[in-house]
């Protein structure tokens, strides 16, 4: 086996000894059961439901966040390219490859934000 397998297969069998044995400890310390007729309604919190569960929910703040999670993956993308290739100066293919890779990515991002009527700011 090599030291990587080795040591992954380590954790999760610990991952796995600690799941277990938090349940096990959890039931053997005395953890009751405590069923309610309240906990097979709606809402645990013992309030009754009304009306539609439905609402009008606005998308804008998941939408800035996706787009800055694609924004750090472009640039630790970039990081990442800009370490590989220090090395070649003379060869203008890398600088394609990043140049059209960002540009593909704002692309997306402006495609991603072209549904966005009303900008959250």
């Amino acid at each position: 086996m090599e030291a990587g397998v080795g040591t992954f297969l380590v954790y999760a069998g610990v991952a796995a000894l600690f799941g277990v044995g938090s349940i096990v400890a959890n039931r053997m310390l005395g953890a009751r059961s405590r069923r309610s007729y309240l906990q097979q309604t709606t809402y645990e919190c013992g309030e009754e439901a009304e009306g539609e569960a439905q609402i009008d929910f606005p998308t804008q703040h998941y939408t800035f966040a996706i787009v800055f999670v694609a924004v750090d993956v472009i640039g630790f993308i970039l990081a990442l390219w800009g370490l590989t290739f220090r090395g070649i100066n003379s060869t203008w293919w890398p600088s394609f490859i990043a140049f059209g890779f960002t540009a593909l990515a704002l692309v997306g991002i402006y495609y991603a934000l072209s549904g966005e009527k009303r900008w959250v700011v």
